[in-house]
């Protein structure tokens, strides 16, 4: 079994207070953010805004570094 999952990685972050924020998804029950990607941007308005991207605890990842 493959235990690179984003909540045990050193980029994982769900203790953002934005993190509150992320509307909640039947099987996705860890939301956070990959703090290893970069922000993506989303236009509002008249506005950019950048978004990092939004992951799920239990997902895996190629680039996963172990958190120490």
């Amino acid at each position: 079994m493959i235990n690179n999952r984003c909540n045990k990685c050193l980029w994982w972050d769900n203790q953002h207070i934005s993190v509150t924020l992320i509307p909640k998804i039947d099987g996705k029950p860890i939301p956070g953010f990959c703090r290893k990607k970069r922000p993506n941007v989303i236009g509002y308005k008249d506005h950019h805004l950048g978004a990092q991207p939004i992951m799920d605890g239990n997902e895996f990842c190629g680039e996963h570094k172990e958190d120490i």
